[in-house]
């Protein structure tokens, strides 16, 4: 039996690409596996954290944040947090660096072998240097693209209207650049310091250290082995693409061509269902096919890519660190493939099932009774001035729902329209409303903000309202270090006065005066703004949930249609977000760019069926 050991023991050598093509299939499974194991947990985390933030009202939005930090559940939201974050960590990276080392050194690999490893690994962490490793993962990685980072934070990155004022500011702009270039450097200085702590049971300050050794000793190496290797990966996702994804929509584009647009069928009366709808029916059937299995197929190149340049990058470092070697040690061999083969059989199946119900209920599926409505910020976005008269005209002519704007109080207990804290930006008067009375700010000449040179005064709320009375409904954002429940009280009586009440929506980061206006006056319209958003925030005291455009998943958006109330996303301004949102089942956008929003929508209206699968079901997998 030793003798029968020793020999198995003696591994042959083989190339890399023979060890890589037969390791493929078995960190493609491990990464699928590892995803459904993880799965469960995370989700019972992610409840936790959300039934610790429904106990603040049911929700804790970024009006919260203040008292957060102050109440007993910033500690419990932030363990809980933490928890989550090791537990990405852990099977999703670590765990796979630990799946390379294995496969290259030859060793036998398993999903519970290398999960276990992960969650060992966990420990050299707990240190300072640790606790910036985890960090760099968890924030600077998503932001800067430099280094290995988890599924939770995939779309992690500064919100747009916080990198709006950056880039305004100069200041801002230079100290994020100066910012983003260090995360680069160091990133790519520390590409190999997890691989040092996991695999040679290095502390992560020895990791770091030994990673910015390797990288200055090889980095002409590394940088060229890099370049070749994305440019294979990058002709490995272009045959994907075209065999999987181009090559069959371009064909059902062609057939398609006499198919009409925006074509109901009413299945409620199958009997009567004559040639032309059986045809359209067995169309969109193709089309939802070939949509569904295209990005399937594709998204399996993904992962076996992704595996692949992980595969890879450990070899490098074991190349670098003195393990270099012609050829590679043979892997235990695993043939377990009846599975793979039976799962993958199994999801072509249910994807075809999936296909037939989508084109026979494809109206019933993606059907608006209207479309999105087109909110104007700060009266008119870029049409005209900001804040000003003349925007809300624009903002009417163009056709939009509403208009939005900001309302802050003076000295004296008056209303006017102004966004900033103070007249600086517009003026360069660098006073705030509540600190000059009316007839000061009277005298005040705004800048036009479209850059025509033309001088401004500034609009009272009065004004805004006998423009927009019958005519377009007003969004009135209170805003600044008056917004409080006397502004609320003040800004209802004068609407009343106007007789507009059905005419407007008060609106604002401060969620206290939202929920008073909403207690105290129901039969006005309200809603709160917020870009952090954790628990139900189906359940506060409003009429409009309105959304950073981050925060807006497809979930939330359910969760607050299914309690009745509005969800409304801000602000939207690139054409990428408006092509996702003009066709989502949102209620309503606010957006600077109001033209190129009704461009989008002209072109959203004139897709074809394939078209909208496309746009719909084109990133289930992703």
């Amino acid at each position: 039996m030793k003798k029968h050991k020793t020999r198995n023991a003696e591994k042959k050598e083989v190339g890399f690409g023979r060890l890589a093509y037969e390791a493929l299939p078995e960190m493609w499974s491990f990464q699928v596996l590892s995803a459904v194991i993880l799965a469960i947990p995370a989700s019972l985390l992610t409840q936790m954290i959300s039934a610790v933030a429904s106990t603040a009202g049911g929700a804790i939005t970024s009006a919260d944040l203040n008292a957060l930090f102050l109440s007993w559940r910033f500690p419990v939201m932030l363990i809980l947090g933490t928890l989550l974050v090791f537990l990405y960590v852990a099977i999703e990276l670590f765990a796979q660096i630990h799946l390379t080392g294995d496969i290259l050194r030859g060793e036998q690999a398993g999903i519970r072998r290398e999960i276990g490893a992960g969650f060992r690994s966990l420990r050299r962490f707990f240190c300072p240097e640790g606790v910036l490793v985890l960090l760099y993962i968890f924030i600077a990685v998503p932001i800067c693209g430099m280094g290995f980072s988890i599924g939770l934070t995939k779309s992690l990155f500064i919100p747009n209207f916080i990198m709006e004022v950056v880039y305004k500011t100069p200041l801002y702009t230079a100290a994020y650049a100066v910012v983003t270039v260090f995360l680069l450097w160091f990133g790519f200085r520390s590409l190999f310091t997890l691989h040092a702590v996991l695999l040679d049971q290095m502390t992560p300050t020895e990791g770091r250290k030994r990673s910015f050794r390797i990288m200055k000793e090889n980095r002409r190496s590394f940088l060229f082995g890099m370049f070749r290797l994305m440019l294979i990966l990058f002709l490995v996702y272009f045959a994907a693409s075209m065999l999987f994804i181009v090559l069959p929509t371009s064909y059902l584009t062609i057939k398609g061509v006499n198919m009409p647009l925006s074509f109901r069928i009413d299945l409620t009366q199958m009997q009567e269902l004559g040639e032309q709808e059986a045809v359209v029916i067995v169309y969109r059937i193709a089309c939802a096919a070939a949509v569904l299995i295209g990005t399937y197929l594709f998204s399996v190149v993904s992962l076996l890519c992704s595996s692949y340049f992980m595969l890879r990058f450990t070899r490098w470092y074991l190349i670098f660190t003195g393990r270099d070697r012609e050829r590679w040690p043979e892997r235990p061999k695993k043939a377990r493939y009846r599975w793979k083969v039976l799962s993958m059989t199994s999801v072509f199946v249910l994807l075809l099932a999936a296909s037939v119900m989508v084109g026979l209920f494809y109206n019933q599926i993606f059907d608006r009774q209207e479309p999105v409505r087109i909110i104007a910020h700060r009266a008119g976005g870029t049409m005209a001035s900001e804040n000003s008269l003349e925007g809300l005209y624009a903002a009417m002519d163009q056709g939009c729902f509403a208009s939005e704007i900001d309302v802050q109080r003076t000295r004296d207990g008056y209303y006017i329209i102004n966004h900033d804290n103070d007249f600086k930006r517009l003026t360069g008067v660098a006073k705030a409303p509540k600190d000059m009375t009316l007839s000061e700010i009277e005298k005040l000449e705004i800048r036009d903000t479209t850059g025509n040179g033309n001088k401004l005064p500034v609009v009272r709320l009065e004004e805004m309202l006998d423009v927009i009375k019958g005519r377009e409904i007003l969004y009135i954002e209170m805003k600044g270090a008056t917004a409080d429940r006397r502004m609320v009280d003040d800004v209802v009586s004068i609407v009343r006065e106007h007789d507009c009440v059905d005419d407007v929506a008060l609106i604002s980061l401060n969620y206290d005066i939202i929920s008073y206006a909403e207690t105290q006056y129901p039969e006005f319209t309200t809603g709160t703004l917020f870009f952090i958003g954790i628990g139900d925030v189906s359940a506060l005291n409003c009429d409009l949930l309105i959304m950073e455009e981050e925060t807006a998943t497809e979930s939330r958006i359910s969760q607050i249609h299914n309690a009745g109330k509005e969800a409304i996303v801000w602000t939207v301004n690139t054409e990428a977000s408006m092509q996702s949102f003009l066709d989502s089942s949102i209620d309503g956008v606010i957006t600077d760019e109001i033209l190129l929003a009704k461009k989008v929508q002209a072109q959203l209206d004139g897709r074809t069926d394939l078209q909208v699968l496309q746009h719909r079901l084109g990133s289930i997998w992703y």
